[in-house]
């Protein structure tokens, strides 16, 4: 399993955007992508503003096949479009 975390910090006023762009708009197009595990949006409980974004594929040639899509290029700009930045990291299960 291919696991990929996006730590997020969200532009003041953006959280709620951000949140109903990932379950209306991002949640759609990513789950019919093949190789889609799940996803998931985590917000901190301690620090406002930071999110962190969990994407789970079977593996990490299938996952930058969806980032290669036409789709991934419409919907990732709208989530990325609420964050002052972010970073990526990745994983493989053991």
């Amino acid at each position: 399993m291919f696991i990929l975390y996006v730590d997020m910090s969200v532009k003041p006023g953006s959280e709620q955007l951000l949140e109903q762009t990932f379950k209306t708009v991002f949640i759609t197009a990513i789950s019919n992508q093949e190789g889609f595990a799940s996803a998931g949006l985590m917000r901190s409980d301690t620090t406002a503003g930071d999110y962190r974004l969990v994407l789970k594929f079977e593996n990490q040639s299938l996952q930058q096949n969806w980032v290669a899509t036409p789709l991934h290029q419409e919907v990732w700009p709208q989530i990325e479009s609420h964050c002052a930045s972010y970073s990526v990291q990745t994983y493989l299960s053991v």
